[in-house]
């Protein structure tokens, strides 16, 4: 009887053991992998982390998400291979990068062309996100995070009209949109990445860029920089990345997590820009640089011609500026 008693004991004891061991299991957290490539504790690390604590928020810790900013995981277009690849799970920068995959991204980044309200509700842009998912295995989470006015910086003279551009070497982000209706406008566009702009200042590589207030601030660009023209000319806007194959074998209830809390984080990075805006501003006045204002139609009337070049050109598809509204 003893001996009957301590085999069943002793059974009850592995049931419960692997049960237990299964629960544990079950209960260990999901770990997604998020790069950028912009300083630590700058906006855009906040948007991340934001959307880092709103999905363990909503997924009850079930789902962590792992950071990696400045270019750890390396340069944009190498993190965004990596999604597609599935070595990096998730990333979070400018969609323009996009154009890596698809060039008819590039035209939700031309200058003077397209209004926040504009994007947000473009079908086109959908369109391309969801071509980019099933042909790249790149999803992009619903929700914008628009980033603070873009405007034109400036070291040797202050810019107010496209024809004071002649002699300004200005840096610009490896786009070929970018590049070229910089370079229309009258600028001579070097394209440069992130990691290398501060030494390319300092050393006078290039004497201009066109970036928002906030990070030229996070970035201590201004301490190469002398003067600041307002030109609000594009609306730049961050999105949120996921590798699809990752996504889709993820629980619904993760992806809905996931989906929420990337619009959220994006509201929340629009708002903070927004805020931080005035008081960076602030203190970049306070090193010397000077900020001017300036006729912006003028800049649009020259912009608009660039754009139907770039259309004929092949830079977007054609007919895009027409379903844009835009011809």
């Amino acid at each position: 009887m003893k001996r009957i008693m301590f085999h069943f004991t002793l059974i009850l004891f592995l049931v419960s053991f692997v049960l237990s061991s299964s629960t544990l299991a079950s209960e260990k957290p999901i770990v997604l992998k998020l790069a950028h490539i912009t300083a630590g504790g700058g906006i855009i690390d906040k948007e991340a982390n934001k959307l880092a604590e709103l999905v363990e928020k909503k997924t009850n810790g079930k789902v962590k998400i792992d950071i990696y900013p400045a270019q750890q995981l390396g340069n944009m277009t190498e993190i965004l291979e990596g999604v597609s690849m599935g070595s990096i799970d998730m990333a979070v920068e400018s969609e323009a990068f996009i154009e890596l995959f698809e060039k008819d991204i590039t035209v939700f980044q031309a200058p003077f062309l397209l209004s926040r309200e504009e994007i947000e509700k473009s079908d086109l842009l959908q369109q391309i996100r969801e071509k980019v998912r099933k042909q790249n295995g790149v999803r992009t989470l619903p929700g914008f995070g628009f980033r603070p006015g873009m405007h034109l910086w400036t070291q040797k003279r202050p810019v107010k009209t496209p024809d004071e551009l002649k002699g300004i070497k200005l840096r610009l982000w490896q786009q070929k949109v970018q590049i070229d209706v910089w370079n229309a406008l009258g600028a001579s566009a070097i394209p440069l990445p992130w990691g290398e702009v501060y030494m390319a200042l300092a050393q006078k590589i290039v004497n201009g860029m066109p970036h928002n207030i906030v990070q030229i601030k996070e970035e201590k660009f201004y301490e190469q920089l002398d003067y600041c023209t307002y030109l609000d000319f594009m609306p730049a806007y961050n999105a949120i990345w996921i590798n699809d194959k990752k996504y889709q074998k993820l629980p619904k209830e993760v992806q809905k997590a996931l989906n929420e809390s990337s619009v959220e984080a994006g509201k929340y990075f629009t708002s903070l820009g927004d805020s931080l805006e005035n008081k960076a501003k602030q203190e970049i006045e306070k090193s010397g640089v000077k900020f001017f204002k300036t006729d912006r139609s003028i800049w649009l009337e020259k912009a608009k011609k660039v754009h139907i070049n770039l259309e004929e050109s092949g830079s977007w598809s054609k007919g895009i500026l027409k379903k844009l509204g835009k011809i």
